[in-house]
């Protein structure tokens, strides 16, 4: 008799060994963030439609597999979807680099634990030796410890990345850093920075680079811990054999720069073909002939959560406006303005291609950003954490956007002030 856990490998091994054409690929995606696998996933599910037999690792399981797509979950980790706390932010300093880089470290340490201690890793060890794997794509983002799965497998490794590449990033292919004019991923600057800026910029690059070490050390314990017998070689050295790592940025946002072969610009990829909006929305966008300014806080922050003074500061500058406003909202709100339209959650691609939409309003997310690029939308760009200030900086330098302060957001004028430039002519395009 099989027991639950032996059919469970039956059924990878059945899924990846169904045909003899195609690469059995397997993805590695410890990260519990919604907004990172959304990179991943149409890269990943691209593969099976070609033919390939892909297996994903990730807590994200695709709701419609094609038939070459098998998924398995990784336990241990809270999805971080509306995870966030708008009250906890108050700006941005330079010793935030180091806070920042500092929870990156503990979620670097939090995925790999929650990863090796997952049955999912047991699965698929054993399904390779039955049908071997021939390739393993993994996140590259604040841990290396599924390298050590790669070398267990004995196969190349590919990584992707949802945002800018980051710092301990560039060696492992021989990518040159050069901050003096390339922006760090923790940085808030575009590439046309002061001296000051660029010794910033240098210097955070370098020190974070090196503090890397500490989450690199701690994937070689809970990986020995894991595999006491293996000798699994130290991470640092693993990843210098990547083969190729793919980045969510694109020169015509992020600025041209020096680039080897093995490292390859994706930006937009998640972008896929226009659905329908539901007949609610699509009703109210189709209406809204002065046009729609669109509202999002992206899929991690909670846009109820903030502050009330902030919250009513901006419902009046919206009010200002003969514009109809679509906001990504979680709650109820009490007495909204006439103008004003809340979702619990929007089909953000989709809404901000509408031909009525004539601003984006974000919080600077990398996957929004580039939708907005992408449909052609001005964005007013209110960056809260991580690489938000980074898009930022690369939104106002390339004349696509205007950035506004969070620290000053409970001041009516100063938002509607944001908002007019935004939406102005002179600017900015006109979507039509």
């Amino acid at each position: 008799m099989f027991g639950p856990w032996k059919i469970k490998i039956l059924l990878i091994v059945l899924a990846i060994g169904s045909s003899s054409h195609g690469y059995r690929i397997l993805g590695l995606f410890p990260h519990p963030g919604l907004s990172h696998f959304k990179v991943f996933h149409p890269i990943m599910r691209g593969l099976a439609n070609d033919g390939h037999h892909v297996t994903v690792l990730s807590y994200f399981p695709d709701s419609d597999p094609v038939p070459n797509y098998h998924d398995l979950r990784f336990e241990g980790q809270e999805v971080l979807t509306n995870a966030f706390s708008l009250q906890d932010f108050t700006g941005r300093t330079f010793i935030d680099n180091f806070h920042e880089f500092h929870e990156l470290v503990v979620w670097g340490m939090d995925s790999c634990k929650a990863a090796l201690d997952s049955p999912a890793i047991d699965q698929i060890l054993e399904a390779h030796r039955v049908a071997p794997f021939d390739l393993v794509v993994m996140e590259v983002f604040a841990t290396d410890c599924m390298a050590g799965i790669s070398w267990l497998l004995q196969v190349p490794l590919v990584g992707l990345s949802s945002c800018a590449i980051m710092p301990w990033h560039y060696d492992r292919v021989g990518l040159p850093d050069t901050p003096s004019y390339i922006p760090s991923e923790f940085s808030t600057f575009s590439e046309e920075m002061s001296f000051w800026q660029r010794f910033e910029n240098w210097l955070v690059t370098r020190v974070v680079k090196h503090l890397y070490r500490i989450v690199q050390i701690s994937d070689n314990r809970l990986l020995k811990e894991k595999f006491p017998n293996a000798a699994i070689p130290d991470v640092a050295e693993i990843v210098q054999n990547t083969s190729l790592i793919l980045i969510n940025q694109h020169y015509t946002l992020s600025g041209a720069r020096p680039l080897v072969p093995a490292v390859v610009e994706i930006g937009g990829v998640h972008i896929q073909g226009e659905k329908p909006l539901p007949p609610k929305l699509q009703q109210i966008m189709d209406q809204s002939s002065n046009g729609v300014i669109v509202v999002s806080f992206g899929s991690v922050l909670k846009a109820a959560t903030l502050p009330t003074a902030k919250r009513n500061a901006m419902l009046e500058a919206f009010a200002r406006f003969d514009l109809q406003v679509v906001w990504k909202w979680e709650d109820e709100l009490d007495n909204p303005p006439k103008n004003l339209y809340t979702q619990k959650w929007l089909p953000q691609r989709d809404v901000l291609c509408h031909k009525n939409v004539r601003l984006f309003v974000s919080h600077g997310g990398l996957l929004g950003v580039s939708e907005a690029v992408h449909c052609g939308v001005p964005v007013v760009v209110m960056p809260i954490y991580g690489d938000q200030f980074l898009n930022a900086a690369a939104l106002v330098n390339r004349g696509a956007g205007v950035c506004m302060d969070y620290e000053q957001v409970d001041n009516v004028t100063y938002i509607a002030s944001c908002i007019g430039e935004g939406l102005s002519d002179s600017t900015f395009y006109n979507k039509d």
